[in-house]
């Protein structure tokens, strides 16, 4: 196994296939997957060091588009987040960059790319008061979805940031205090953006599923779906695809590096290609000498006290 690889796993078969990305990074450079959409992957990569570039890829077609980082033309920045998808009813995608100038800046610093311009547009200041927004992003039909944060740290989350690509706008819904565990995700599940809450305690792992929906006058809302606990296990991660649980099985001794995944050593993404959905998986290891192996098993076996609220 690589110490730094990309893997297209089947979900319903487990096979694994190997990828090689269309570029390469060398012992200097590194990669994460910015977001999936339509069969295209968005990377983040540098070649050396913090020289960082975008670039999306279509591995059916093996063609792709190198993308400025606007990042990177900002210099000292603080907090960068992104997000990658299509515009409804259209094939062209957009990716989104958002950072802070300044750790105390009261504003955040907004910049769109639109695929059919091959342009970037720049807002300087726009969301007055958020803290921080959290790398983990969903794009759903048309807009992108980030966790703000605030408290200690910013590890108390506060809400969810909607930016819609159509209307050009942002929104914010509030996080239920029921919602605020120890870890949070966002994924789309049941064809909804989706909070995945998350922790562990001595009385086993605990899990809740929250959904985007509207309320009688059109107000967005998190309303609770499922919630699920097990004392049987407790250090692993949950991730979604489709209406299946998917369960990470790390055996290393670093298996709370996964439980975090603000430590990026792993990324798990839905990816559809000719309608069969698979799974894309990052592996990058702190200490390449010594990958640990990982296994992606459906959990429907071991969460089956899974119930509606």
């Amino acid at each position: 196994m690589d110490s730094d690889s990309l893997y297209i796993v089947n979900a319903a078969s487990r096979e694994e296939v190997n990828v090689q990305h269309p570029f390469g990074v060398g012992i200097h450079g590194w990669f994460r997957i910015v977001g999936v959409s339509n069969g295209n992957i968005c990377f983040k990569f540098s070649r050396e060091r913090d020289d960082t570039r975008l670039l999306v890829w279509n591995p059916t077609t093996q063609c792709s588009r190198e993308i400025s980082d606007p990042h990177r033309d900002y210099g000292r920045s603080f907090f960068p987040v992104y997000g990658f998808g299509h515009v409804p009813n259209s094939d062209a995608y957009t990716v989104i960059h958002m950072c802070k100038r300044d750790i105390a800046d009261a504003y955040v610093f907004f910049s769109r790319y639109c695929s059919r311009r091959s342009t970037w547009f720049h807002c300087v200041d726009c969301l007055p008061g958020v803290e921080k927004i959290d790398p983990n992003s969903v794009f759903n039909n048309g807009q992108a979805y980030w966790i703000t944060g605030t408290g200690d740290s910013y590890a108390t989350p506060k809400s969810v940031l909607c930016y819609s690509v159509e209307d050009e706008s942002f929104s914010e819904v509030s996080i239920p205090v029921g919602a605020i565990y120890t870890i949070h995700n966002l994924l789309t599940h049941k064809e909804k953006v989706a909070l995945l809450a998350h922790t562990h305690n001595e009385f086993g792992y605990v899990a809740a599923i929250w959904h985007l929906n509207e309320d009688a006058n059109g107000n967005r809302i998190l309303e609770q779906y499922c919630r699920f606990a097990s004392r049987s296990i407790r250090e692993n991660p949950i991730l979604f695809v489709d209406d299946n649980l998917l369960l990470l099985v790390n055996n290393s001794k670093e298996r709370e590096l996964l439980v975090n995944y603000r430590y990026r050593e792993l990324v798990l993404t839905e990816y559809i290609e000719h309608g069969t959905r698979n799974l894309l998986v990052r592996r990058a290891w702190r200490y390449p000498e010594t990958p640990h192996p990982i296994t992606v098993r459906s959990t429907l076996k071991y969460f089956a006290g899974m119930f509606p609220v």
